[in-house]
């Protein structure tokens, strides 16, 4: 019956991950740093192995050109490529393909990370306790909102939590094996993404365990070689993503100390507040719903309070990430996603507890979990069904696309304000001028040859969103001068207040979906006078 009820967890797992996945295509800017890690694959593709990109680990990026290489192999047996330079080629006229396999990686990633779940709870309680994590995990917003992204997160996240599991059947049962396989998997998810690194808390949480646990053996105990037969696999697997360490050291070293800077300044320069609070109001509160996260918060304390070494092995790891990840500048809502299985966790153990507390029967006792876990997770599940159906439809930087190819004359000039990540994405063939803002040199350029923009453009499309973005003066200078309204394209009401991750440039809500129709900004079309 377990078994039963966790592949029926999987399968709603999958269904609202793969929901919306083709999200904002044909557009390639919808979520910013995609395109780096299809650069980066492409790159390994046309042989180049020192792409200079260092602020992750390649390891992602090895597995996302691996399933380059399989659409490579399906087309050429279609006749679509002849050789791998034709699939390189296609990028620039096909790019479709190119986002949905890393976006399909994420989501089979994103549903997989309900089995490590599923398999701590288990090993740690029941089955019971496993089950309502799984629900939990397979229904987390936060966590399904980033399994539709080409990004590193979901990914780093299933093998942190595989190896977590691997590492707590080890501390349990003291086998070599155990440590050998969390350390391996580790190994993998560290060159995902550096944040595993933190992985190092629960090991030496579970060294300093067994110590603790022998108290007339300690000396015995302090032999152990846990460090080693899981920190020696860690580190061989660790290697495959920073082959750059021993190629390219003094780049990588650069790299570091930018995204270091960026770190300590914030994206965009935003100033957020103390990063442990901000996670908390937003990136948790709305990621899980607050029935989610205070049931959390409520089963870590019942955990400390009455099973302490279990709180310890478990909860080493989010409380050590919870303090570096708060104690940036960069604040992202993606950075509090490998806490969101452990909270899961922990929210399940609270229901398991709490449950026999108030009931007797068996009977009674398994309908109470189940309609405590329901009513816990249906936040997070409606804002789930809300962000999937939001992201489902058209872009509204594509709609505009689509409109000006029926409606303006080719060769025509468009200045676009507003942010960068808001800008429409023309058809080529049409050959439209699109003036754009040089942050460098505080005018206008063309977008094609970077030239200094001549005249006043035939067309103004002004962009409206609550992420940061700026109308020049100069364009209310021109607005104010033979210029006229020509179409409005709303995609979301301000009429209702939205909550979007204010450092991450994704035009589509985190919470407050009421009034929102399409991802993307609102933009209002001027034409001038006489254009055609």
């Amino acid at each position: 019956m377990p078994r039963a009820f966790l592949g029926l967890i999987v399968l709603v797992a999958a269904l609202v991950r793969f929901w919306g996945l083709g999200f904002g295509l044909p557009h390639t800017n919808t979520r910013p740093d995609e395109t780096i890690v299809i650069d980066v694959a492409l790159q390994f593709l046309r042989g180049n192995f020192r792409p200079a990109f260092y602020d992750y680990p390649w390891l992602y990026m090895w597995a996302v050109a691996g399933l380059y290489l399989l659409y490579y192999a399906w087309g050429r047996a279609l006749g679509a490529f002849h050789s791998l330079a034709d699939l390189i080629a296609s990028w620039r006229v096909q790019w479709i393909p190119f986002f949905l396999l890393p976006r399909a990686l994420s989501a089979v990633m994103g549903a997989a990370t309900v089995w490590p779940v599923f398999r701590i709870g288990r090993r740690l309680w029941d089955d019971t306790t496993a089950l309502v994590a799984a629900l939990f995990i397979a229904l987390a917003f936060l966590h399904v909102r980033d399994s539709h992204y080409a990004t590193t997160d979901i990914t780093m996240t299933f093998l942190l939590m595989l190896s977590m599991s691997f590492l707590i059947d080890g501390h349990l049962t003291k086998r070599r094996r155990d440590f050998v396989v969390g350390g391996l998997v580790g190994g993998l998810a560290a060159a995902t993404k550096y944040n595993a690194l933190l992985l190092i808390a629960p090991l030496a949480a579970s060294y300093l365990l067994n110590i603790v646990e022998q108290p007339g053996q300690r000396r015995i105990a302090a032999l152990d070689t846990r460090l080693f037969t899981y920190g020696v696999p860690f580190l061989m697997t660790f290697a495959i993503g920073v082959p750059f360490l021993a190629t390219d050291f003094p780049r990588f070293m650069e790299g570091m100390r930018l995204l270091n800077q960026s770190m300590e300044g914030g994206s965009f320069g935003l100033d957020l507040g103390a990063g442990w609070i901000h996670h908390l109001e937003f990136s948790l509160r709305h990621g899980l719903g607050v029935p989610l996260l205070a049931a959390a918060i409520a089963g870590m304390g019942a955990m400390f309070l009455l099973e302490p070494r279990t709180a310890v092995l478990l909860l080493s790891f989010p409380i050590a990430y919870y303090a570096v990840a708060g104690s940036v500048r960069n604040l992202f809502f993606r950075y509090a996603i490998p806490l969101v299985p452990f909270l899961c966790l922990a929210a399940a153990r609270l229901v398991t507890l709490a449950v026999p507390r108030i009931y007797d029967s068996a009977r009674s006792q398994a309908a109470a979990v189940a309609v405590a876990a329901a009513v816990i997770v249906l936040p997070s599940a409606m804002s789930v069904v809300r962000f999937d159906r939001i992201i489902s439809q058209t872009d509204n930087r594509v709609v505009v696309a689509r409109w000006f190819d029926g409606n303006v004359p080719a060769g025509s000039s468009v200045l676009m304000s507003g942010s960068l990540f808001g800008y429409v994405q023309f058809t080529r063939d049409m050959g439209y001028q699109a003036w754009v803002w040089d942050r460098r040199r505080h005018i206008f350029v063309t977008d094609l040859d970077k030239r200094p923009a001549v005249g006043r453009p035939e067309w103004i499309l002004v962009q409206d969103s609550p992420l940061p973005n700026e109308t020049q003066p100069i364009v209310n200078e021109f607005l104010q001068r033979g210029y006229s309204l020509a179409k409005d394209f709303p995609a979301f009401s301000r009429d209702t207040e939205h909550i979007f991750d204010q450092q991450d440039a994704f035009f589509a809500p985190f919470a407050g979906f009421r009034g929102v129709e399409r991802p993307g900004p609102n933009y209002t079309l001027y034409k001038r006078t006489g254009a055609p």
